[in-house]
């Protein structure tokens, strides 16, 4: 793939991800980075392990950002994170992926066509790590302040208390991003998400209505710089 860097004075550099904590100095990416800017970003994530349903819910949501014209991001991991990407390509979405080691290899290596895919169909990969530099388990969890760094909000489908999932919820809720989590009366849901809704960190999302709903919501939100959060905070 062609791999080119973005620094944070270049116009491609993703805005959002300036007012995060610890900005990464340089990007590497393949496609057309520019969606980043250009639409409203949502993070769709879970569980690797996911129940039949959630993948379905997963599928659903990213449709939906689609059809709703946001850009659907995640990190490419089997489970709720593909299924949201395929969902998002089904209507034509833009997709964009954060890898946690660099772009030379694609991981997990069995999305390699996915990731292919939403290249050729306008989206993008990034890093911020170089070529060369294999995924390590501190990589996956810098990653995800990433995910939600580029992001306006943040959906969770799937995952238990200690899924890979939360540490996107936590960089999420530091960068003050708008956070919903999948409920259903229905269905058993995982424990992640029943502790988040329980704590009232996350607004429920049942069904394409609410989903919907909430993404009204998050396009009318002002992100703050960290700059600014740290000082409001000091205030």
């Amino acid at each position: 793939m062609d791999i080119k860097c973005c620094s944070q004075d270049d116009r491609d550099y993703p805005i959002l991800m300036k007012g995060i904590k610890n900005p990464p100095k340089k990007i590497y990416y393949c496609g057309n980075i520019g969606i980043i800017n250009d639409n409203p970003c949502l993070a769709i994530v879970g569980s690797r392990k996911a129940s039949e349903n959630s993948l379905k819910v997963a599928y659903e949501y990213g449709r939906i950002a689609a059809k709703c014209e946001y850009v659907t991001v995640n990190g490419l991991a089997i489970g709720c994170d593909a299924q949201a990407l395929r969902g998002a390509l089904s209507l034509g979405g833009e997709c964009v992926v954060v890898m946690p080691g660099g772009l030379d290899e694609i991981y997990p290596k069995s999305n390699e066509e996915l990731a292919k895919e939403i290249v050729d169909a306008g989206g993008c990969i990034i890093s911020e790590y170089e070529v060369g530099v294999r995924p390590r388990n501190y990589t996956f969890v810098q990653r995800d302040r990433i995910q939600s760094g580029i992001s306006k909000g943040v959906v969770v489908v799937e995952t238990s208390l200690k899924g890979g999932t939360m540490h996107t919820v936590e960089f999420a809720e530091s960068q003050r991003k708008r956070l919903a989590v999948y409920y259903s009366k229905m269905i058993e849901i995982s424990s992640g998400n029943k502790e988040l809704l329980k704590q009232g960190r996350a607004v429920p999302v049942e069904d394409d209505q609410s989903m919907e709903k909430f993404l009204e919501r998050v396009a009318e939100d002002r992100i703050e710089t960290y700059e600014q959060m740290t000082f409001d905070f000091l205030k």
